[in-house]
């Protein structure tokens, strides 16, 4: 699904990813933690085709960086980030959020080809917001515009589904019913492989059985969830004292 070799990335003169190695397999669910600064939302926006290395080899779903159409590659990739809702117009309507999924823009507007009016209804039918149709994004709750966002990344049934931070602004009724759509996503048989970036242990459910630790812009570790949470790991990670860690995490 994700395989990048040795990949370097570069903002503003600095490197960001250093010689960073990491593959994903069919079936997996990963969650992405780090210190702030380590590279986390770089690396997401690697993923989707919105950032180039300047070193190193990017292959998404089987398709190289280099030899790919990124315009066509971001159609099989959804991307819930905080980029989204900044963008997203106040009185875009809860469905045309949705819609714009299918072009990658922050409001679909004209006509909707009965495709695509088909792939919006069942997002608003899965996240049960069929009343928020013509409600105006400005007006949404935190939590029914993070599913007006998500279902936008839903909506050309992606095979990869990028989170990064997606329950930052939800207080905890909110997030607790995402977990739930989280939970119902994972269970679908055609559910893409999830890549989720978090500060919160309580966000990374079951499913997400596999774990990458980040740290300075290099893969600290990858690997079982289990192994991640170990007190040494995460206390390497984020510079702090295991025996802290081992007395407050339960």
């Amino acid at each position: 699904m994700v395989n990048l070799q040795n990949v370097v990335v570069r903002k503003g003169g600095k490197d960001i990813l250093k010689g960073i190695k990491w593959s994903t397999c069919a079936g997996e669910h990963w969650f992405v933690m780090g210190g702030n600064g380590s590279g986390k939302t770089t690396l997401m926006e690697l993923l989707a085709g919105y950032v180039w290395p300047q070193r190193g080899s990017v292959a998404v779903l089987g398709e190289t960086f280099g030899r790919v159409n990124l315009l066509e590659l971001r159609t099989r990739v959804g991307f819930v980030s905080p980029w989204v809702f900044r963008r997203m117009a106040a009185e875009v309507p809860f469905e045309d959020v949705v819609a714009s999924g299918f072009d990658g823009s922050v409001g679909h507007y004209g006509q909707k080809t009965s495709r695509v009016a088909a792939a919006v209804r069942r997002q608003l039918k899965f996240f049960g917001c069929e009343k928020l149709a013509r409600q105006e994004f400005g007006t949404l709750s935190s939590g029914q515009q993070l599913k007006a966002v998500l279902a936008r990344a839903l909506v050309h049934a992606p095979s990869i589904l990028i989170l990064d931070e997606p329950f930052s602004l939800l207080d905890i009724g909110a997030r607790l019913d995402m977990y739930a759509f989280l939970l119902k996503l994972s269970r679908c048989q055609d559910a893409p492989q999830m890549i989720m970036v978090t500060h919160h242990r309580e966000d990374i459910l079951p499913f997400f059985t596999k774990g990458l630790l980040l740290k300075e812009g290099r893969v600290l570790f990858q690997g079982s969830r289990e192994s991640a949470f170990q007190p040494g790991m995460l206390a390497k990670c984020f510079g702090l004292s295991p025996k802290i860690l081992k007395e407050v995490l339960v």
